[in-house]
């Protein structure tokens, strides 16, 4: 009688674990940060950027990219 008591409150507390363990891991799935979210965090960012510095970091760009080809 006492073994079937302790083996209830072993599975109990396993089942326990596990239901917490589960629900930390879908609260964490739901805050994970998806790739879109880092596209429209980087668009507004350009778009508060003025539109001088916009220009430079178009010009910038540009130049990196041209360094690579030979004309």
């Amino acid at each position: 009688m006492m073994a079937m008591g302790i083996l209830t409150t072993i599975f109990s507390l396993c089942a326990a674990t596990c239901g917490a363990v589960l629900l930390v891991l879908v609260f964490l799935d739901f805050r994970k940060t998806r790739i879109d979210d880092g596209i429209s965090a980087f668009r507004r960012h350009i778009d508060a950027l003025s539109p001088q510095a916009r220009r430079d970091s178009i010009v910038r760009h540009d130049d990196d990219s041209n360094m690579g080809r030979s004309k």
